[in-house]
C-alpha cells in the first residue's frame, strides 16, 4: 500500500510538473499578451477596425476580449455591413458605443461614423451615440461624422444638427463633418478647438464669417478642406501662423474671392467643378506657397491666364486641369520645377518659359491615362536639382502623323528636356500605317539622352514597329526603352536599346 501511495504521489507530481511546463511554454509562446495595454491597442489600430476583424481578435482569449472591448478607436461604416440589415447596423452602433462609454475607460481616441439615414429613428440613434460619447469622453482626438449620402425614402428626415457639446471638446486634433449642420450655438458660444490641426467640411451650410471665425478659434490649424459647401462666396483668413494647406471645391455657388494671410501656407488646391472661373486672389503674404493645383477654367484669354499665374510668384509645383478649349497657353515662371498639365490645348500651342523646370507631365483631357497623372507621385521634392529635365506625355488613343509633327515642333522650342516618356494606347492598325508617311518628311531629329515608350495595344507586333519608327523620326535618343503591356493580361515586357 505504501508503495502504491508513493507511486501515485510520484505520478501526480509528474502530472503537475507537466502542466506547469506546458503553462510555461504557452506563456513563452504568448508573449504578445504580456505587452503593455497601450502597445496592444496600437497593434489593433493596424486593422481596418471592421466589426468582423475585432470579433476575430476577441475570441483569442479573455485578455483579447477585454482589449477589443476597450479599444479606443470606434469606427462605424455602413459599407462594412453589407451582409446584415440596416437595423442590425444601427443596433450594433448603439450597443458598441454604450458598452464603451459605460466601461469608465479613460478616453475614446477616435470616433468615425459613415452612414446613410433613411428614417428619423436612425437619426435618433446617431444623436444618442454622439451625445453619449462626447459627454463621457471629452478627451477624444479624432472625430468624423459623415451623413452625406441621404437617399429618398417614405420618411421626411431632417438634416442632422450636431450637438452644442461638440464646441467644448478642446482635445480634438482632427474634425470631419459631412452632410450635417453646425451646432445651433456655433456663433454664440466660444469654440474651444485649441488643439485642432485638420478640419474638413463637406456639404455643410457655411457663410463667410463662419470660415473667419473658425480660423480665429483654431490657432494650431494646419489643414482646411472645404468641399461642396453652399453659402460662402469669400474665403478670408487673416494672420494665421500655422495654416499650411487649403483645399476648396465649389459647385453651384462659385467662390468669388480668396483672401489669405498665412506666412506658412505651402499648398493650395482649387477645384472649380462646373468651370465657373477662378476666384480673385490676395495671397501677397504667402511667400512659402510653392504647390498650387487648379481644376477648372482659369483662362478665358491669355491675359487672364497670366494674371492668374501672377498670384503665385514662388510656385515650384503647379497642376493645371483645364476643362475648356484654349488656342494658346503661355506660361512663364522662374521658380517652377514641376508642371502637370491636362488640357485639350495642342502641343504646338504651348509656350514654356520655365528655366528651372525638371518635370513636365502633359495629358489630353480625354486620355484614358488621365488617372495616372492624378496620382501622388508627381510632386517633386525640392532637393531634386540633380535630375535631368523630363517630359511625360499621355496623348490618348487618337494620335497620327500630324501629332508626331506637333511633338517634334514642341521639342524644338528649346525647353531643355533630356528624357522623354510617351504613354500610348493604340486601338486601330490604320493608325500604324499612317505613321509611315513621316518618312517622307525630312526634319533633323531632336537630340535626347533617353526615351521610354510605353505601349498598350491589341496589335503589338504592328504597334511596336510603327511607333518606334515614329519616335526615331521625331527624336534621336542615346538609349530607348520599350515597355509593352497587354490590356487583357496587364503583363509587361521591357526591351532596352542603345541607339548608335
Amino acid at each position: 500500500m505504501c508503495l502504491d501511495r508513493s507511486s501515485s504521489a510520484d505520478h501526480q507530481s509528474s502530472g503537475n510538473s507537466t502542466k506547469t511546463l506546458a503553462t510555461e511554454i504557452a506563456g513563452e509562446m504568448d508573449r504578445i499578451s504580456h505587452l503593455p495595454e497601450s502597445i496592444l491597442h496600437h497593434i489593433l489600430s493596424f486593422l481596418n477596425n471592421t466589426p468582423a476583424e475585432l470579433v476575430r481578435m476577441s475570441v483569442l482569449s479573455n485578455t483579447w476580449f477585454r482589449l477589443t472591448a476597450s479599444f479606443a478607436v470606434l469606427n462605424f461604416n455602413i459599407a462594412n455591413f453589407t451582409h446584415v440589415s440596416r437595423q442590425s447596423f444601427f443596433k450594433y452602433l448603439d450597443y458598441a458605443t454604450s458598452r464603451f462609454c459605460f466601461q469608465n475607460l479613460p478616453t475614446a481616441h477616435t470616433f468615425k461614423l459613415v452612414t446613410t439615414v433613411l428614417e428619423p429613428a436612425e437619426l435618433d440613434v446617431v444623436n444618442r451615440c454622439l451625445e453619449l460619447l462626447l459627454q463621457n469622453h471629452m478627451m477624444i482626438r479624432e472625430l468624423e461624422i459623415d451623413l452625406s449620402y441621404f437617399t429618398n425614402s417614405s420618411f421626411d428626415v431632417p438634416k442632422y444638427r450636431l450637438p452644442n457639446i461638440l464646441l467644448s471638446v478642446s482635445t480634438l486634433t482632427s474634425l470631419t463633418i459631412c452632410g450635417c449642420d453646425l451646432p445651433s450655438s456655433f456663433m454664440l458660444d466660444a469654440v474651444r478647438f485649441r488643439s485642432l490641426i485638420q478640419l474638413r467640411l463637406e456639404k455643410v451650410l457655411i457663410y463667410d464669417e463662419v470660415i473667419t471665425y473658425l480660423a480665429t478659434s483654431c490657432p494650431l490649424l494646419q489643414v482646411i478642406q472645404i468641399r461642396c459647401c453652399p453659402g460662402f462666396i469669400r474665403f478670408c483668413v487673416h494672420g494665421h501662423q500655422n495654416l499650411q494647406q487649403v483645399k476648396i471645391q465649389y459647385t453651384t455657388t462659385p467662390v468669388e474671392r480668396l483672401d489669405i494671410e498665412a506666412p506658412n501656407l505651402s499648398s493650395l488646391w482649387i477645384v472649380d467643378a462646373y468651370g465657373r472661373g477662378a476666384p480673385l486672389m490676395n495671397l501677397v503674404s504667402c511667400k512659402k506657397l510653392t504647390q498650387v493645383v487648379y481644376i477648372g477654367n482659369p483662362l478665358p484669354n491669355s491675359n487672364a491666364f497670366r494674371d492668374f499665374l501672377s498670384n503665385f510668384p514662388f510656385v515650384e509645383t503647379l497642376g493645371l486641369f483645364i476643362h475648356n478649349e484654349c488656342n494658346n497657353l503661355m506660361l512663364s515662371s522662374h521658380s517652377l520645377r514641376t508642371l502637370v498639365l491636362c488640357s485639350n490645348c495642342a502641343l504646338e500651342e504651348i509656350e514654356l518659359n520655365t528655366p528651372k523646370l525638371v518635370s513636365f507631365r502633359y495629358a489630353c483631357s480625354s486620355s484614358r491615362l488621365f488617372p495616372m497623372v492624378m496620382d501622388n507621385h508627381w510632386t517633386l521634392s525640392r532637393d531634386s536639382t540633380h535630375l535631368k529635365a523630363r517630359m511625360h506625355c499621355y496623348p490618348g488613343a487618337y494620335i497620327d502623323t500630324l501629332w508626331f509633327q506637333k511633338l517634334r515642333y514642341f521639342l524644338s522650342k528649346k525647353n531643355g528636356f533630356k528624357v522623354f516618356n510617351l504613354y500610348i494606347y493604340a486601338r486601330y492598325s490604320q493608325k500604324f500605317k499612317e505613321l509611315e508617311r513621316l518618312k517622307a518628311i525630312e526634319l533633323p531629329p531632336y537630340e535626347l539622352e533617353h526615351v521610354e515608350l510605353q505601349l498598350e495595344s491589341h496589335e503589338e507586333s504592328l504597334a511596336h514597329i510603327a511607333f518606334v519608327e515614329a519616335i526615331l523620326w521625331c527624336c534621336r535618343p542615346r538609349s530607348l526603352a520599350l515597355r509593352s503591356s497587354s490590356p487583357l493580361t496587364y503583363s509587361e515586357d521591357v526591351v532596352k536599346v542603345r541607339v548608335i
